[in-house]
């Protein structure tokens, strides 16, 4: 081989090094790329995901201060006032055993708005999220609007804890139930609203019903168009979650929810 093509195979040695080079120096620059991009995508995502937890946070607060504000207005406030006219009337007896009975009633309603101001006082102290449970949430949510006379709710669910279930599911399928309720109270002109819990070996399930007129879906579509929707904020909040759901209109409203276990963080069979 001459001095010629030895120096062409060197110099052939050479490029093809450096190719090799700046190939593996522009792959390692694109892998750094992406790994900042994908560090900037992780913490824009853990930011959103602060938010949400934030404004779903709020949400129930404010319900929880609506729910309160109602009871101090409808049971209290009326429970007092009832006391205090009773109080009226009982200065202008002259009858002991009258006044006694009285008396007597005037403490029973005293002692009901009592015990109800505990409650009330129970729910603001208790109201820490980061052992909240939807579905001690939920009961209680009931039992107020039955209690109120509203609709007749009927509320079922295992005895199992549900430690597993983070805050962020834990207020979201509150908000999914609540945003049900409100719709049934507004729009179905139904008697009864139910909320059923079970769990099963690889789903947590939901099942939110009242006996109303059902949904109009050509409405439904046109507001789901203009985005205004409640049903498109409960499916919002539903597909946040990792959970499918079902909705039907048969002898009222149906919304069936399913949570698949593998699909919470941290769960363990």
């Amino acid at each position: 081989m001459g001095e010629k093509e030895i120096n062409v195979f060197f110099l052939s040695v050479i490029l093809t090094v450096l190719l090799l080079v700046m190939a593996v120096y522009f792959i390692i620059i694109s892998i750094r790329r992406r790994n900042i991009l994908y560090k900037k995508e992780r913490e824009a995502n853990a930011i959103l995901h602060k938010q949400e937890l934030l404004e779903t946070r709020q949400e129930v607060q404010q319900k929880l201060m609506q729910n309160i504000g109602s009871e101090l207005h409808d049971t209290i406030g009326q429970k007092l006032t009832l006391t205090y006219l009773q109080m009226e009337n009982t200065l202008l007896s002259d009858d002991m055993e009258d006044i006694k009975k009285r008396i007597a009633a005037q403490n029973v309603l005293i002692q009901e708005s009592l015990n109800e101001l505990r409650s009330i006082s129970k729910m603001l102290t208790t109201q820490n999220f980061s052992d909240f449970s939807f579905v001690h949430y939920l009961e209680k949510e009931l039992a107020r609007i039955h209690e109120s006379g509203l609709r007749q709710t009927f509320f079922s669910s295992p005895r199992e804890a549900f430690d597993f279930l983070n805050e962020h599911i834990n207020l979201s399928i509150v908000r999914i139930c609540q945003e049900f309720i409100q719709n049934s109270l507004k729009h179905s002109d139904g008697t009864a609203i139910e909320i059923h819990i079970s769990l099963t070996e690889d789903a947590l399930q939901i099942a939110c019903a009242d006996n109303g007129k059902g949904i109009d879906w050509n409405e439904a579509a046109a507001y789901r168009i203009s985005g205004g929707s409640g049903l498109q904020s409960i499916e919002r909040r539903i597909q946040s979650i990792g959970a499918s759901f079902q909705w039907g209109s048969s002898k009222g409203t149906q919304l069936h929810i399913s949570l698949p276990l593998n699909k919470i963080p941290n769960y363990e069979a």
